[in-house]
C-alpha cells in the first residue's frame, strides 16, 4: 500500500457520504412537509418534520466530522485534499453563522451561499485529490472516472444551487407554495444524483487505494 494515510483517509469521506445520502432522504421531507402543514404544531406532520430535522442533523453532524478527519488524513499524502480542508472549514464556520443569524435573512442567505459554494469547491478538490493518486499509481481507469465525475458535479451543484435560489425568491408567497414544494424536490433529487456519483468515484478510489 502506497498510500496507507489516502486509503484510511477515503474510507472515512466515503462513510461520511453515505450518512449524507441517508440524511438527503428525511431532508427532501422536511422540506415539503412544513409547506404542506403551514408550519403547524398542531398538526401532526410538522410533528413528523421535528423529528425528521432531529434525525438529519445528527446525520451530518455525524458526516460532517468524519468528513473534515478524513480529509485531513488524505492530505498527508495528496496535497489537494488541502484545498479541500479549507473549503470544508470555511463552509462549517459559514453553517454556524448562517444558523446564529437565522432571524436576519440577508445574513442567513449570504452565508448560505458561501456554505454552497464550499461544498462545490470541497467536491472538487476531493475528486482532484483522486485523479491526483490515480495518475500518482498510473490507474487510468480512475483517473478518467474522476474527471468525467468532477464534471458532472461541478454542473450538478450549480443547478442545486440556482434551484435554491429560485426557492429564495419566491419565499413567503402563499400563492407559490406548490411551486416552492416541486422546486425543493427536484433540488433534493439533484443533490441525491451528486451524492450517488460521489460516493461511486470515492468507491472507485478506496478499491485502487487498498492495494
Amino acid at each position: 500500500m502506497r498510500f496507507p494515510n489516502a486509503y484510511k483517509g477515503v474510507r472515512k469521506i466515503y462513510l461520511a457520504q453515505i450518512l449524507a445520502v441517508i440524511a438527503a432522504i428525511p431532508s427532501l421531507a422536511i422540506t415539503v412537509i412544513p409547506q404542506v402543514s403551514a408550519a403547524n404544531p398542531e398538526n401532526p406532520a410538522f410533528l413528523g418534520a421535528a423529528i425528521l430535522v432531529a434525525a438529519t442533523v445528527l446525520l451530518l453532524v455525524i458526516g460532517g466530522i468524519l468528513n473534515i478527519v478524513g480529509v485531513n488524513r488524505a492530505a498527508k499524502d495528496e496535497p489537494a485534499f488541502r484545498n479541500a480542508l479549507i473549503a470544508l472549514v470555511v463552509g462549517g464556520i459559514a453553517r454556524i453563522v448562517r444558523y446564529a443569524f437565522s432571524t436576519n435573512q440577508l445574513v442567513s442567505d449570504i452565508f448560505n451561499y458561501v456554505s454552497m459554494a464550499t461544498q462545490i469547491l470541497s467536491s472538487y478538490y476531493i475528486c482532484t485529490g483522486v485523479i491526483n493518486l490515480a495518475d500518482r499509481l498510473a490507474d487510468a481507469d480512475v483517473s478518467a472516472r474522476g474527471k468525467k465525475v468532477r464534471t458532472l458535479l461541478l454542473v450538478l451543484w450549480l443547478v442545486s444551487a440556482a434551484l435554491n435560489r429560485l426557492a429564495v425568491l419566491f419565499r413567503g408567497s402563499a400563492s407559490m407554495l406548490t411551486v416552492l414544494a416541486a422546486v425543493a424536490i427536484v433540488s433534493s433529487l439533484v443533490s441525491i444524483v451528486a451524492y450517488f456519483l460521489y460516493l461511486g468515484i470515492l468507491g472507485h478510489a478506496k478499491k485502487m487505494l487498498q492495494f
